[in-house]
């Protein structure tokens, strides 16, 4: 069994003030089906054997994964480990912002003319890309960049999955599916008009998002 320099309790609630800026533990919780106790008592100790699932959850509140959280625990210096962290995202960010001019190939063209991956179902009128595509480009106005960092995806990756060139994994639906506020995406799937779908399920109002996009639909800048 590996020995770690840190407790999971205290690099728990280090990643909390650290990364989450001193967020309260519903805050953190506020995504996943998870009470606000269970990371209080995690953070005091109080809980010797967690279940994997569970944290797994919780590290994704914070965006990171077991490998990295085993890393901070292994670290000499744990503040320093996870603040470490804080500035490599600042400079992600700054890297995307700087990147933000680039055009990306049209993922409504690529799903339409070169599309990979096919719904299983055959009544499905829509497929998940057709769902994150209409969400960002007509619903949202996001650039690629920003969206693929809310779903925790590089862009490439990200840009893939909206193309139909990738599947779209269940976290990326899960996330989706918690955007729009629904169990599952079927109401999407199977609508006649998804973008007046999704605009009635937000109650929006078609008349009041313009219809010519920010972003060209034949060079994608986002």
């Amino acid at each position: 069994m590996q020995e770690y320099r840190h407790p999971l309790g205290e690099t728990l609630r280090q990643m909390r003030l650290i990364l989450a800026d001193g967020a309260m533990p519903d805050e953190i919780l506020a995504m996943v089906d998870l009470p606000a106790w269970y990371l209080l008592e995690l953070e005091r100790g109080h809980i010797t054997r967690p279940n994997p699932d569970t944290l797994t959850l919780i590290y994704d509140c914070y965006q990171m994964t077991a490998e990295q959280v085993a890393h901070f625990r292994m670290a000499p210096d744990l503040k320093v480990a996870i603040t470490a962290i804080v500035t490599s995202k600042k400079a992600v960010g700054e890297t995307y912002r700087r990147q933000g001019n680039q055009k990306w190939p049209s993922s409504d063209l690529y799903a339409t003319e070169h599309r990979v991956v096919h719904m299983a179902d055959p009544a499905a009128r829509h497929s998940y890309a057709d769902i994150l595509r209409c969400v960002r480009q007509r619903i949202e106005w996001c650039p690629l960049l920003i969206s693929s960092f809310y779903y925790r995806l590089s862009p490439m990756a990200y840009w893939q999955m909206e193309a139909a060139q990738l599947p779209v994994t269940d976290a990326v639906i899960q996330i989706l599916c918690q955007r729009l506020n629904v169990a599952t995406l079927d109401p999407f799937i199977y609508a006649d008009d998804l973008y007046a779908t999704l605009c009635h399920h937000l109650n929006l109002s078609q008349q009041d998002i313009p219809t010519q996009l920010r972003f060209p639909m034949g060079g994608d800048s986002h």
